[in-house]
């Protein structure tokens, strides 16, 4: 049986060097994303079988990460969540549990927020069609009007469960909360108001298929280091080079409530929401 990660577990003290040991590790990783492959034979991967069969995968290793809290800065020094050694934010979450499955889905996903998320994915459907493990996007204005527009507005993410309740999401979605399975992804927040509902398919995902479907907003691949040399620092060494993460940047907006938590969850790395 798989031991169940520490998320709370205190990260080690970084010292100038290991701070630039693991940025080497961050770009080192950066630059093999561009040669991330599906391991399987693509007959196999373009199959029903096989599309349900991680559709799955994906759920459960997002559900893997119940009870990682928001981020750091929420939490009172001292506390357990303060000190956890990961932070997942809305479209952190959806980011980390596709980054664990790369090679299943034969690409990694760009480290840009929901908005990009939104913009790699198809068309919208229908509410009836939707799918556990299919995203829901919350397009919303701020109240706050010195607040910077994200684009399509798109200000949070979670995944869709459906489950008893036919409206049961997955998400990052408090301020001060953890990553859990919510009863409805409807919720009132006191960051935004005029919150519209964006339902789309994952389907494009599971063809392995991970770009731009938006004409006006194309996305740059940052992950594009043809330039190197074998005696580069960024070079790989070898394969098993530890993937190292960093902590959230995101300022994705959720309401700063008390709720009755009873799975969480969390993780994230290059995450830039807010800009």
């Amino acid at each position: 049986m798989e031991q169940q990660e520490d998320f709370f577990a205190p990260p080690p003290k970084s010292s100038l060097q290991s701070s630039f040991l693991n940025f080497l590790q961050v770009r080192k990783r950066q630059i093999k994303d561009k040669n991330v492959k599906c391991i399987v034979q693509e007959e196999i991967r373009q199959s029903d079988k096989y599309k349900e069969s991680l559709r799955q995968k994906f759920l459960d290793k997002a559900k893997s990460y119940i009870g990682v809290p928001y981020a750091k800065r929420y939490h009172e020094p001292g506390t357990k969540a303060y000190e956890s050694a990961l932070f997942l934010d809305c479209c952190a979450l959806v980011r980390q549990a596709m980054d664990d499955l790369k090679d299943d889905f034969g690409f990694r996903i760009g480290r840009w927020n929901q908005a990009y998320q939104y913009d790699v994915l198809g068309e919208e459907i229908p509410f009836e069609n939707m799918r556990p493990g299919d995203l829901i996007f919350y397009s919303a204005t701020y109240y706050d009007t010195k607040k910077r527009r994200q684009i399509h507005d798109m200000v949070h993410v979670e995944i869709f469960i459906g489950g008893e309740t036919g409206e049961q999401s997955l998400g990052a979605r408090w301020f001060k909360g953890f990553a859990q399975i919510f009863d409805s992804y409807k919720f009132v927040s006191t960051n935004y108001y005029d919150i519209k509902f964006h339902y789309k398919s994952i389907d494009l995902w599971l063809q392995g298929i991970c770009k731009s479907q938006c004409n006006d907003h194309l996305w740059g691949d940052d992950r594009k280091y043809n330039w190197l040399t074998y005696n580069s620092i960024f070079a790989e060494e070898n394969e098993n080079d530890v993937e190292i993460s960093t902590e959230t940047n995101d300022t994705t907006p959720g309401k700063e409530k008390k709720e009755d938590v009873n799975e969480v969850q969390e993780i994230s790395e290059l995450s830039i929401d807010g800009f």
